[in-house]
């Protein structure tokens, strides 16, 4: 009996590439999939739900296999990839050509390690994908290409000849022109550069770069028809019927034939018969150059050792041959690199591939030229490639070693799973373009970029790791304020419109709270300075809706990040915000000395907090809302959302930490199930809500962006044990479902749950002022080790006893003011 266990096939992975270039993801699989890097509208339109090309259709575009040959003479050969599917190859009548049994995936976003297990494989096989995603460095980060290294063990007692086997199959690009390619080699390094024979408008009109280097010998074959790098069958009733492919040389020989075939052969005419002889020829000598018509050959030559003698038989062969590229459907474009090496007993060796591409058509819907930032810094994907390997021993280790700070740390490996793998949401869903903009999809093809109250929680770790890039959305969000205050809701279709969602109230809180965080961690004043003007007039816009002098919003207060859940009266989610705003906007102003609007602010914030509890508390928690005529006393997970704003900065809060506590234990004990998750709201027994709230779909909904926004709450306040029950269930959840790296919520790869950053900072009791060189860590469990990223650091923060220790990676702490609890004392290794 066959017992087969089915598990839920996972569908997404590690996105491969840099910020703004584009993307191919990595999934559990071992396959390429969803190759968004000749600008799909997926990537370049608000598509939604509308069906379009999002890659997926490219799976296969990039594949690679494993031969092993021991001193015995067996071979073995292996698929690095669970996809075998009937057009890729006929596995079912050539069942040597496998896929490995088990592939084991570790996803540690920028890194990707895999283990290739297969039982009758003499070797062990690894791969070590690599984002080139090197924090504080923009420009480097934004590179269109990434690493593969694999990684061949001998455990055996005898020697045993590897082989590598890596095809590129890019059928995405170049549609409306023929390819043409070139070799590349340098040093250890050999490399196939396929690039339009035509250059024009077309968005998939542009080049890729295909490269292996490390050990080994190298071999390759520059181009050829696509059908012959997967599997196509001749025919014909003069020379029979062969199933064709390279992976049957493959198989054989363990190299490739080094042929630099570098475009398409011309058509064969139709009227072949009456060609001359030299036509013939000379034809016969260009086609038998391919390696598709070398291995036709070779098979006839098997039995017939001196063909073609004569010119009707090459006549013959060329018409033989014109059926075949026929059959292929005359589709060119594809390209292989093997690698092959000996492995003696115990020996470990490392080949190593990089992918890079160039596509710089990308456009507007009303044709206006967009294009990459990468453009900027490379001319070609030749030399983004040559960049990657001459810069590997630095990109390559830093992402890695970053990758490994990420997981260095003493928590249950839930956290650093989920601050590691939201920032894969840089790399897939950003628009970084040629003029320096710069957005993240709010949902990757929905909505639109920059949306002010997603970036308010998605922002912390971009900031942290890239604040240009944070800096850069601010600046460019600000400029379309509109004159009565109103912050922006997001950029659509482009960055440099907006759409009229102006009427969130909630979004001038948010943007006052962005501009004083940034300003602390970066220290830039110049950035401050430049939104002041925006600061007071987005406080100045809120503080009209006070209708009633009570220092809170009561007025016009409907709409929010909730946008299918309309508020009224005076809401506690949007009172909270406000009070919060006021507390940063006094900040703002102190530090630009404008102590008239400090001195207002101040007063409006105490006032605001007296009418707060007036108004709102209910002895338990905040009611949803009140206006005049009624009160909505549904229980909002997300009530003191501001509150977690102020905390996730390191600054202090307007409330104490047992309000938060006691709220926050009633939204568990209500709003959270161990199947559900944490639902955003509920109407806990003999309470009242209306008909916007009862059964809304947005209330009753989990956000796992929120559930991270709690949970770092609940950290600050000392409830972490609550954050791991969140933290875990988001996880596993997220797992069930198969989108580990894909969370939904407005559109896939959604930003708000880059919230998952704040429950570091909250871990860490971090305060960041950059201007002061003050920074300030209150960690939240004593025994217990963290990375520390700032706009200015790298280290690893060893919490031991009444010793803190800074490992160093990156910054120098010389100047700096580093302030520890009571009695614990500091030791920095660099």
């Amino acid at each position: 009996m066959a017992k087969i266990t089915t598990q839920k096939t996972h569908k997404s992975g590690i996105a491969l590439g840099g910020i703004g270039s584009g993307s191919v993801e990595l999934l559990p699989d071992g396959e390429f999939h969803f190759w968004q890097i000749a600008n799909p509208e997926r990537l370049t339109r608000v598509s939604g739900d509308k069906k379009v090309d999002d890659g997926e259709m490219h799976t296969g575009a990039l594949s690679f296999w494993v031969r092993s040959e021991d001193e015995k003479g067996k071979i073995i050969v292996r698929k690095l990839g669970m996809k075998t599917d009937p057009e890729d190859f006929s596995h079912r009548m050539f069942a040597w050509n496998k896929s490995v049994e088990r592939i084991d995936f570790d996803g540690r976003f920028p890194v990707c390690n895999i283990d290739y297990v297969d039982s009758l494989l003499p070797v062990s096989v690894k791969l070590k994908a690599v984002v080139p995603f090197v924090p504080h460095e923009s420009d480097i980060s934004s590179t269109p290409g990434f690493y593969l290294d694999y990684t061949f063990e001998n455990p055996t007692s005898e020697e045993i000849k590897v082989s590598l086997l890596g095809t590129l199959n890019p059928s995405f690009a170049n549609n409306d022109t023929e390819s043409r390619f070139s070799l590349i080699q340098k040093d250890d390094m050999t490399g196939v550069f396929m690039y339009p024979a035509t250059k024009n408008d077309s968005p998939d009109n542009g080049n890729v770069c295909l490269s292996v280097s490390g050990e080994g010998e190298k071999s390759y074959i520059l181009s050829d028809f696509r059908k012959y790098l997967s599997e196509y069958i001749a025919w014909s009733e003069n020379y029979g019927v062969s199933q064709e492919s390279v992976l049957f040389s493959f198989r054989e020989k363990g190299v490739l034939p080094d042929i630099a075939t570098a475009e398409k052969p011309e058509a064969i005419p139709e009227n072949i018969q009456e060609l001359s002889d030299d036509e013939i020829e000379r034809l016969y000598n260009i086609y038998s150059e391919y390696p598709f018509a070398i291995s036709l050959l070779n098979r006839i030559r098997h039995s017939m050792p001196d063909f073609p003698e004569s010119i009707e038989k090459k006549k013959n062969f060329l018409g033989f041959i014109a059926m075949q590229t026929e059959r292929m459907e005359n589709s060119y474009g594809s390209s292989a690199l093997c690698s092959s090496l000996t492995l003696a007993p115990g020996e470990r060796k490392t080949v190593r591939f990089i992918l890079t591409w160039y596509f710089p058509n990308h456009f507007t819907e009303d044709g206006k030229r967009l294009g990459h930032y990468y453009e900027n810094l490379f001319a070609s994907a030749k030399e983004a490639n040559i960049f990657l390997l001459e810069k590997s021993d630095m990109i390559f280790s830093k992402a890695s070693d970053f990758s490994d700070l990420i997981f260095d740390t003493s928590l249950a490996s839930y956290y650093p799973d989920s601050w590691s793998s939201h920032l894969s949401t840089i790399v897939k869903s950003a628009w970084y373009l040629k003029d320096g903009k710069f957005g993240l999809w709010e949902g990757l093809g929905y909505c639109g970029f920059h949306t002010t109250d997603i970036t308010y929680h998605a922002s912390f770790g971009l900031l942290a790791l890239f604040p240009d890039l944070q800096k850069k959305q601010m600046k460019m969000g600000a400029a379309f304020q509109r004159e009565d205050g109103r912050v922006h809701h997001f950029f659509t279709p482009d960055l440099d419109h907006v759409d009229d969602g102006f009427d969130r109230v909630d979004m001038n809180m948010q943007f006052v709270l962005m501009v004083l965080r940034d300003y602390l961690y970066t220290g830039d004043r110049e950035y401050l300075d430049s939104l002041y003007e925006n600061v007071w007039r987005a406080m100045d816009s809120i503080e009209e809706l006070d209708k009633d002098g009570d220092a809170l919003p009561d007025y016009d207060t409907k709409r929010n990040t909730y946008d299918a859940w309309n508020f009224s009266g005076t809401p506690a989610y949007i009172s909270i915000l406000w009070l919060s705003a006021l507390n940063a906007a006094v900040k703002i102003a102190e530090i630009k000395e404008d102590r008239k609007r400090s001195k207002k602010w101040s007063s409006l914030l105490e006032k605001g907090k007296k009418s707060l509890e007036e108004r709102l508390w209910n002895g338990e928690y905040y009611n949803l809302w009140k206006n005049d005529e009624q009160t909505d006393e549904c229980l909002m997970t997300d009530q003191l959302d501001g509150e977690w704003f102020l905390r996730a900065t390191g600054l202090e809060g307007n409330f104490t930490d047992e309000r938060v506590k006691n709220v926050l234990s009633l939204i568990f004990e209500k709003n959270f199930d161990e199947e559900a998750g944490l639902v955003n709201a509920s109407c806990p027994v003999g309470k009242h809500t209306g008909l916007f709230t009862h059964k809304n779909c947005q209330a009753e909904a989990v956000w796992t962006g929120i559930g991270y926004v709690f949970a770092s709450l609940a950290i600050s306040a000392g409830m972490k044990e609550t954050a791991d029950t969140i933290v875990e269930t988001i996880h596993n959840n997220q797992l069930r479902l198969g989108y580990f790296w894909d969370h939904w919520e407005c559109g896939h790869h959604y930003t708000r749950p880059m919230a998952s950053w704040t429950t570091l900072n909250a871990m860490l009791g971090l305060f960041v002022d950059s201007e002061k060189k003050i920074i300030r860590m209150s960690p939240k469990e004593t025994d217990i080790s963290l990375p520390l990223c700032t706009c200015d650091f790298l280290a690893k923060v060893t919490f031991s006893e009444n010793t803190c220790t800074l490992d160093m990676m990156k910054g120098n702490t010389a100047s700096w003011n580093i302030v520890l609890p009571e009695g614990m004392s500091l030791r920095i290794n660099k």
